[in-house]
């Protein structure tokens, strides 16, 4: 941050981390919070009871504040986490994604030279499990329409929001934990102008068996639910985009060949959404 105001005078930000057995990838997360240039921030990390080496790598940075035992679902965390977090702007970033150099500050900047936006966000880069850069994902600027009707715009890893905002939007719904993040924006977007910046502030780690992979269907239904409940059409773009996706990989497999992989994919899937009902 440029200027003279002390740190007591510049915005507390709390940084907050849900963890259970994050142990081969938090330190990384709690390394790109600390290697920050902003000096005024609580580094907030939720852990459910971990038995991986999560609690020993959490004991080394005396630093962060640290709730544990905390409840066992992110939902949970999250709002837990809204209720003793002492900053004025929020954030939250997972167990295994990092932060980016000078993020803090940037997002800082904007929002105090735009006291009336609740969020800011920007671009993102995927990375391995080792760090590299494997993608880089731009973003664009979005409202409530757009996140209710097209796309989630807002990566949670970039997006920095007002204390008064989450409040505002009541925090996270449990109803929807695989679609959390993508639901409150949109609540607060319904009440805050919210500002994209192009810029890249977080990286997600694609990593082997994690949630988003694991639970594919299960977070669509809750997308689905989650913009019909907010006045989104049946057949939005969002429909469609979901749609298209799953019949380009379709056509692509048959295209190639792999006949046997459609059919073992089309039957795990159907039979997996049976099972949800």
């Amino acid at each position: 941050m440029t200027g003279t105001a002390s740190v007591d005078e510049q915005p507390l930000v709390s940084v907050i981390t849900p963890s259970f057995n994050s142990g081969p990838f938090i330190e990384a997360t709690i390394r790109s919070v600390l290697e920050q240039d902003y000096p005024h921030v609580e580094h907030v990390v939720l852990d459910s009871g971990s038995t991986d080496q999560t609690p020993e790598v959490l004991a080394r940075y005396p630093s962060l504040r640290v709730i544990s035992p905390a409840p066992a679902t992110i939902p949970e965390k999250i709002n837990l986490a809204f209720e003793l977090a002492r900053g004025e702007i929020f954030m939250w970033i997972n167990a295994d994604d990092v932060l980016l150099p000078g993020a803090i500050s940037r997002a800082v900047t904007v929002l105090q030279a735009h006291p009336d936006v609740g969020l800011v966000y920007s671009n993102y880069t995927d990375i391995d499990e080792s760090g590299a850069v494997i993608a880089r994902r731009r973003s664009r600027q979005c409202g409530f329409r757009d996140l209710v009707e097209v796309n989630d715009w807002v990566p949670h890893q970039t997006a920095f929001f007002r204390r008064d905002a989450a409040a505002s939007a009541g925090g996270v719904d449990p109803r929807y934990p695989h679609a959390l993040d993508w639901d409150l924006w949109i609540r607060i977007s319904k009440r805050w102008p919210i500002r994209y910046v192009d810029d890249y502030w977080g990286a997600f780690r694609i990593r082997e068996g994690q949630l988003s992979d694991r639970h594919r269907w299960e977070r669509w239904r809750e997308v689905r639910q989650m913009s019909r409940r907010h006045g989104g059409r049946f057949l939005s773009p969002l429909f469609f985009r979901f749609y298209w996706g799953k019949l380009s990989r379709a056509a692509r497999l048959l295209a190639s060949g792999h006949v046997r992989l459609f059919v073992e994919k089309l039957i795990g899937n159907t039979v997996a959404r049976f099972r949800r009902r």
